[in-house]
């Protein structure tokens, strides 16, 4: 890629997060262009899709990326301070599923990006980086909880940001602000 202003599949605008998918998909949000890049495993474009807009599968800063266990694609809408789903399609792009709110995400500094990861069991975890918080989500959207404050001791986040399941299924956070996982 380059940087550049969509004028070309591979020209991006702060490219935030990559994930594949079970098909071999290299899927890339493209932050400041306002949508989501598909490629097949060898870098060959195969589509796209967003802008900018409120409306479903429109963005405003998509962020942070994950797959769920079913193929669900999962993007952190920030400054739209939503998460998004979608469904596969046939043609090797994704459909909206739902959306749902996030009470974070207030700021639109360029520490506040959020990141998301899917737990093995198919729930949606979202970093809300200023607000030094985890949230955790059902795969539908039902917040069940957050857990986190400021700080530097062993409960507390500066600027937390990419999340990331092991194969134990531990959460590992990178914990930007104090320098640590």
């Amino acid at each position: 890629g380059y940087f550049g202003q969509a004028e070309a599949p591979e020209a991006f605008w702060g490219p935030r997060a990559v994930v594949v998918d079970g098909s071999g998909r290299v899927i890339v949000s493209d932050t400041g262009n306002k949508r989501i890049v598909i490629f097949n495993d060898q870098g060959g474009y195969i589509a796209e899709f967003g802008g900018t807009g409120m409306q479903p599968g429109e963005f405003n800063e998509p962020t942070g990326l994950a797959i769920g266990p079913d193929g669900t694609l999962y993007v952190a809408d920030a400054w739209n301070q939503r998460i998004q789903s979608f469904t596969p399609t046939d043609d090797g792009s994704f459909t909206p599923l739902k959306s749902w709110d996030i009470v974070g995400w207030y700021g639109q500094s360029l520490d506040n990006k959020p990141y998301l990861t899917v737990s093995p069991e198919g729930h949606v975890f979202a970093s809300d980086p200023e607000g030094a918080r985890i949230l955790e989500f059902t795969a539908e959207g039902e917040f069940i909880r957050y857990w986190g404050d400021f700080g530097s001791d062993s409960t507390g986040f500066n600027l937390p940001i990419g999340l990331s399941f092991d194969a134990q299924g531990d959460l590992w956070v990178a914990d930007s602000g104090n320098n640590r996982l």
